[in-house]
């Protein structure tokens, strides 16, 4: 992804982790002031979902500069996130790429149920009709699980902190040459998808979100030089874990990278056919 953006105060606060990050321009939409005021609109507040669509302003001019692949930062529970789709329509000349922030639902009241579940659905309809490249979902509880125990006091920073990561060694790892893969291009329906990370040293994987039904999953193993040219028993273990992945009507590919890290780590992406959570 070259152009990150973010709607609201949950997709702003995940782009602005972006900004360590040399390889990308981000820019930010929201009702209120931000911290960063490059690339920033302001949107009037309003009081609910439908009255943020309707009043959505143009973003042609503020949008002039951005082409290319962007990863478009929303979450649904906001009333902000009515205005997503108008302001997606001004896109329509790039590669766009979803990632979807779920609010943890039980501490959610119903009109923001109702309005993340409205937002949840239309955006997964859009990707799966391939009007978006990928919407990756990620799960507020799945990254706090993760992380174990969090303070109050920092608490999003510390779960945006490992999902923008997460999102920018994978555009690396994705973007250049492995030592060794066995990656085929994604099916042209498995367009619902996940990110997660991956301990390469017992093959466990922590998915930020339970796909449901998963088509594909690739795994991304970032080891050591070194251990590279000196391990020989590193080429079974990997193989290993990956036939132990292996599962019926999923593919799974893998791929290798050379890295001067001192410390081995792993990163997974899932992509799924299904629509997710679309009970009847």
């Amino acid at each position: 992804m070259d152009t990150i953006i973010g709607l609201g105060n949950a997709g702003c606060n995940l782009a602005e982790e972006f900004l360590q990050y040399p390889q990308y321009k981000v820019y930010q939409i929201d009702s209120e002031k931000r911290k960063t005021e490059a690339n920033f609109k302001k949107m009037v507040a309003r009081d609910s979902h439908e009255l943020y669509e309707e009043k959505c302003p143009s973003m042609k001019s503020f949008f002039k500069n951005v082409k290319g692949s962007v990863l478009f930062i929303i979450g649904g529970s906001g009333d902000i996130s009515g205005a997503c789709l108008k302001i997606l329509s001004y896109l329509q000349h790039c590669k766009i790429n979803i990632l979807y922030i779920k609010p943890d639902l039980a501490v959610l009241p119903v009109k923001k149920k109702i309005q993340n579940k409205i937002v949840f659905q239309i955006l997964q309809q859009y990707a799966r009709s391939a009007l978006f490249e990928k919407m990756y979902i990620a799960d507020n509880a799945k990254l706090e699980s993760i992380l174990g125990e969090v303070p109050v006091i920092g608490y999003y920073d510390k779960l945006n902190s490992l999902l923008a990561s997460t999102v920018h060694m994978l555009n690396v790892y994705s973007n250049i040459n492995s030592v060794m893969n066995t990656f085929t291009p994604s099916g042209p329906t498995s367009r619902i998808s996940t990110l997660g990370i991956l301990d390469p040293e017992t093959g466990k994987e922590q998915l930020f979100y339970d796909l449901e039904y998963p088509r594909e999953k690739l795994y991304f193993y970032a080891i050591n030089h070194d251990k590279l040219l000196s391990d020989n028993s590193l080429m079974r273990t990997i193989t290993g874990q990956v036939k132990n992945k292996t599962e019926e009507n999923v593919q799974v590919s893998y791929g290798i990278f050379s890295t001067n890290y001192e410390e081995d780590y792993g990163y997974t992406i899932a992509h799924a056919t299904y629509i997710q959570e679309n009970e009847i």
